[in-house]
């Protein structure tokens, strides 16, 4: 009889030893919960799929304007990290104790885009046309679009702003717009050919940096996104999506541009 109680006794330990093997490493793999600007959410849905491969996290994004992510933030809503589309906020989130991560992930780069015909900067200083840009006063490429415009003297017959860079972008794709000045890596995203679009110099424009926060009580695999964020294979898919990535040469560059 005592045998047998040893026996159950042994049984009942090991299948906790067990469970405990099978449950502890599905307690760490916690679900990410993301919130991405717009412009970038095609990049960070390619990275995300080469993390959830390597490190059997799942990953969960939701994409909206930066202004709309700090207020959701702001308001509780649950993500571990939000890539955001500048640095104000970012920012912002961190003096309010929001945050216990901040850095820069990308610097956007604005173009000329002129759907099917020839765009470069003589194109651009003599544009006489309806232009779609995004709203200066909450997106910082349509910012750097205003920048653009008066540093270039460029005087379009009207200006038709989106709500953030992706409704600037889709009027001119539709044929709402004839022209924008869009971003790079939504050029790149829809492949449009080479010759329709103009980047537009660093240096006619505030930088377009671009911040992710970590948020205070965020999963603990948070900052292993991160990381593979700055993972060399991850930062040229984000050069090959039309960023800049903020290496040493980077910023010299943005600095210089900025000191203009």
């Amino acid at each position: 009889m005592t045998s047998s109680n040893g026996w159950i006794k042994r049984g009942v330990l090991l299948s906790g030893v067990l469970l405990n093997l099978f449950v502890q490493p599905s307690c760490f793999a916690d679900n990410l919960r993301i919130g991405v600007a717009a412009n970038f959410r095609s990049t960070l849905e390619k990275i995300a799929t080469g993390f959830e491969l390597t490190h059997n996290v799942k990953v969960d994004i939701s994409a909206a304007s930066t202004g709309a992510l700090f207020a959701q933030v702001k308001n509780g809503a649950p993500f571990d990290i939000v890539f955001a589309a500048d640095s104000v906020r970012p920012a912002l989130l961190e003096s309010m104790g929001h945050t216990r991560l901040r850095r820069t992930y990308a610097y956007g780069q604005l173009v000329f885009w002129i759907p099917e015909q020839p765009a470069d900067e003589r194109a651009l200083i003599q544009y006489r046309g309806t232009m779609a840009i995004a709203n200066p006063r909450h997106a910082p490429y349509g910012k750097a679009a205003i920048d653009t415009l008066e540093l270039m003297r460029v005087n379009p017959g009207r200006l038709v702003y989106g709500t953030n860079i992706n409704q600037a972008f889709n009027f001119v794709r539709t044929g709402n717009a004839p022209a924008g000045l869009v971003a790079l890596s939504q050029i790149r995203y829809l492949n449009v050919p080479a010759n329709e679009f103009w980047v537009v110099p660093d240096q006619s424009h505030a930088p377009i940096e671009q911040q992710l926060v970590v948020l205070k009580d965020a999963s603990v695999t948070a900052e292993l996104f991160v990381a593979y964020t700055f993972d060399p294979d991850t930062t040229r898919l984000i050069e090959q999506s039309g960023y800049l990535v903020p290496d040493a040469d980077t910023l010299s560059r943005v600095a210089n541009g900025a000191d203009r």
